[in-house]
């Protein structure tokens, strides 16, 4: 049996952190200015909403994307944006841990990769990050990437596609902010409404003090209205956007125009 996407994606890795684990040990400490859970809940307090804007040129699901200049995709999007998403795998995605610097001198960025190693957690905070993106993945120590993140002052966002899941790793990591995917990492194939029910289920189990995000697939702002409405504090809207700064504007509208 070939093996699925993310089994590739989490070998690539583990292989690209022998490079990363040589440059850390030649860094010294790191400490990462922290600020994206923060923004995130200032977000939510003032505006009921929190979005999170993601950088992204390419996919395994959809190939290239689009060509869009950081410089440029920043004065677009601005404005709309509590948060970046920020790319660093760099096979699949176009990614650059480079870009993390950029980004973050504008908003709190989250470092976006298949991370399986405390090496890759401290370039992250080195490059600029403010948090960093866990995925849940056999093999993967969550628990100890989570914890040597929070001791560089990073926030931690732990991402997974089911509830139950998404409960049993907010005990795990108490600090950690939890992302509901409607990506199936397996397949590459998303599945909104499921990703819809899921949060809901994790929402009604969390309670209100947990952030929870909604990830992949919000590509009109019914379906950011839906994920709201199921109980996220913040979406993370990536492909859309990069195609499309405009719709941001138009997503944020019809937020607005729920609260009259």
């Amino acid at each position: 049996m070939n093996p699925s996407f993310i089994d590739r994606a989490f070998t690539a890795s583990r292989e690209r952190s022998k490079t990363y684990e040589r440059l850390a040990e030649r860094i010294g400490w790191c400490e990462a200015s922290g600020g994206f859970k923060e923004s995130l809940l200032r977000a939510r307090s003032l505006k009921g909403y929190a979005i999170i804007v993601e950088y992204k040129r390419c996919s395994p699901s959809s190939g290239f994307i689009t060509y869009r200049d950081p410089h440029s995709y920043i004065k677009e999007t601005l404005e709309g944006s509590d948060a970046y998403s920020v790319l660093t795998e760099p096979y699949w995605f176009c990614g650059s841990l480079e870009l993390l610097g950029l980004f973050s001198r504008y908003r709190p960025s989250l470092a976006k990769d298949f991370i399986s190693s405390k090496a890759q957690v401290k370039l992250s905070a080195c490059m600029g990050a403010s948090a960093v993106l866990l995925i849940d993945h056999k093999g993967v120590s969550l628990e100890e990437l989570a914890y040597a993140a929070l001791d560089l002052g990073l926030d931690v966002l732990i991402e997974t596609s089911d509830h139950e899941r998404a409960v049993e790793l907010a005990d795990l990591v108490e600090e950690a902010i939890i992302g509901i995917n409607s990506r199936n990492l397996r397949t590459l194939q998303t599945d909104f409404d499921h990703m819809i029910e899921e949060l809901r289920k994790a929402r009604s189990v969390l309670g209100s003090s947990r952030i929870i995000v909604a990830e992949s697939g919000i590509d009109n702002p019914q379906k950011a209205l839906r994920a709201f409405s199921a109980g996220a504090d913040a979406i993370l809207i990536g492909t859309s956007v990069m195609k499309d700064p405009r719709l941001l504007g138009r997503i944020r509208a019809a937020l607005e125009g729920s609260k009259e």
